[in-house]
C-alpha cells in the first residue's frame, strides 16, 4: 500500500542539482555498500544498523522517474549547458513569471527513507557509535563534488550531508500554500501555463521564500543573501 500524492517541486537548479547530486557518488555507493555486506564481501564499510543503502538507492530512483519531462530537461541543462524544451510557465497577476513548479507524484514512504538517511548522516558527523564508517563514506563522495569553489569550505562529509538535507527540505515542504499551487499546476490546459490568482500568488511568494530558506542551508552568508534578490523569480520589491 502506498501513500502517493502530488509534491510541489521547483525547475531551479538550487534544488535540482542538490537531488541529481545525491545518486552519484553518494546512493550508488551505499547501494554496492549494502549489497557486498548482504553477499558476505571483505573489506566493506560497515553501515549503522537500520541504514538500507539499496532502499534508499531505490528510493532516491522512484522519485527521480516520477519527474515530469521539464524537470528532465533542467537536468540535462545543468549536464550540458545547453537550452532544451521550456516546460511549465507559472505566471503572477501581473505577468510576472515565476520559476516553473511541477506537481509530482512522490511517495510517502520514499520521502521517509530519504529522511532516515540524513538522520544516520548527521548523526555519522556528530561521530556517534556506530557511524565512523559512514562518515568515512561521506567524506569520500565530498572528494567528488569539490569545494564549488567556496573558501574555507567545511568538511567534505558536511558537505555532502548540507545537500542531502536540502534536497530532503524541498520534498517535505507541504503546507497549504503548496496545496493551492499544486491545484494551480494541475489545472493547467494543454499550453502548461499556470496562471496564478491574487491569491494564489501570495501563496507562491511564501513558498519560494520558504524554499530559498531550505536551498540555502549549509550555503556562505553571502550566497543566502543574494539568494532573496536574484533566485527564484523572486526580485521585484516588495508589494509589486
Amino acid at each position: 500500500m502506498t501513500d502517493t500524492a502530488p509534491r510541489l517541486l521547483p525547475a531551479h537548479e538550487s534544488f535540482l542539482a542538490d537531488f541529481f547530486d545525491l545518486e552519484e557518488p553518494l546512493l550508488i555507493w551505499l547501494d554496492e555498500t549494502t549489497r557486498d555486506a548482504r553477499a558476505g564481501a571483505d573489506d566493506v564499510y560497515t553501515l549503522p544498523a537500520g541504514l538500507d543503502g539499496e532502499a534508499a538507492h531505490e528510493a532516491w530512483g522512484r522519485i527521480f522517474a516520477a519527474l515530469p519531462e521539464g524537470l528532465r530537461d533542467e537536468r540535462r541543462t545543468l549536464l550540458t549547458g545547453e537550452e532544451h524544451a521550456t516546460g511549465n510557465t507559472v505566471l503572477g497577476t501581473d505577468g510576472y513569471e515565476y520559476t516553473p513548479l511541477y506537481a509530482v507524484p512522490v511517495d510517502q514512504a520514499d520521502v521517509e527513507v530519504l529522511v532516515a538517511l540524513l538522520d544516520h548522516a548527521r548523526k555519522a558527523l556528530a561521530y556517534e557509535p556506530g557511524h565512523a564508517d559512514l562518515h568515512s563514506l561521506l567524506d569520500q563522495a565530498g572528494e567528488q563534488y569539490g569545494t564549488d569553489g567556496v573558501d574555507r569550505t567545511p568538511e567534505k562529509a558536511e558537505q555532502v550531508v548540507a545537500r542531502l538535507a536540502r534536497a530532503v527540505a524541498v520534498l517535505q515542504l507541504q503546507d497549504d500554500d503548496t496545496a493551492a499551487l499544486v491545484a494551480a499546476v494541475t489545472a493547467a490546459g494543454p499550453d502548461r501555463r499556470v496562471q496564478l490568482t491574487a491569491a494564489q500568488e501570495q501563496a507562491a511568494r511564501r513558498y519560494f521564500d520558504r524554499l530559498i530558506t531550505a536551498t540555502t542551508e549549509g550555503k556562505p552568508a553571502v550566497e543566502r543573501a543574494l539568494a532573496r534578490f536574484v533566485e527564484f523569480g523572486d526580485d521585484r520589491p516588495t508589494g509589486a
